[in-house]
């Protein structure tokens, strides 16, 4: 008889729901971001009236969704683990060894390491910059006193552009970081759970682990 495994909430219902509301508005931003930019080179879709519609849909519910997260973070102190601190520097030589397959042991951060944490963090504040270039750039006419002040139409332009690719890099360095936790996490953000013992099991060297299987 198989051992029943115990699972515990890892993520909310809240959270999951404000997750793939911002991966799937992000997704979309980008893709019909690199289209508006570059219509000849990117042809994913049928007409710029397409790709300009999705893009200012899902703007704003990129807007009302990451503000709904921010409140939930707030309402429920679960800024402490999303949060990225000063103090968090000092883990990040015991963590790039990690994922660098330079080192077996992995410490136990908590329900973000601090990649994760900065990654996080940074996020947000990209969001921002996007909505603020965003704006000046589809009301040019009454927000130019702020492209101005900003250095100008193609600087905002740039800045817009440039932050979309770290976008990009984000959600790659994402999906690498939950892969190299395990497949546990990937599932936890669609059914909310994880195993009780995921945390123990997966801070044991590997070395270790094909020491026991060697034994049994």
């Amino acid at each position: 008889m198989s051992k029943q495994v115990k699972m515990i909430l890892r993520h909310s219902a809240a959270i999951r729901v404000f997750h793939w509301a911002n991966m799937i508005s992000i997704t979309l931003l980008i893709l019909t971001g690199f289209y508006i930019h570059s219509p000849l080179k990117f042809t994913l879709f049928s007409s710029m009236d397409t790709a300009r519609t999705i893009h200012f849909i899902f703007m704003y519910v990129l807007m009302f969704s990451t503000a709904g997260r921010v409140w939930y973070a707030i309402y429920t102190k679960d800024y402490r683990n999303v949060w990225f601190r000063l103090r968090d520097f000092k883990d990040f030589g015991s963590l790039t060894k990690y994922y660098l397959f330079i080192s077996n042991k992995h410490p136990d951060y908590g329900k973000y390491n601090p990649g994760q944490k900065l990654m996080y963090t940074g996020v947000l504040f990209m969001i921002i910059i996007q909505v603020i270039t965003g704006f000046i750039l589809y009301m040019p006419g009454p927000l130019a006193g702020w492209a101005y002040a900003l250095g100008g139409p193609l600087v905002i332009r740039m800045i817009h552009y440039c932050v979309t690719w770290l976008f990009v890099l984000c959600i790659l360095v994402h999906v690498y970081l939950d892969v190299a936790e395990g497949i546990p996490v990937l599932k936890s953000m669609f059914s909310g759970k994880i195993p009780e013992d995921f945390h123990a099991e997966v801070k044991i060297p590997r070395s270790e682990k094909k020491k026991e299987a060697v034994e049994a």
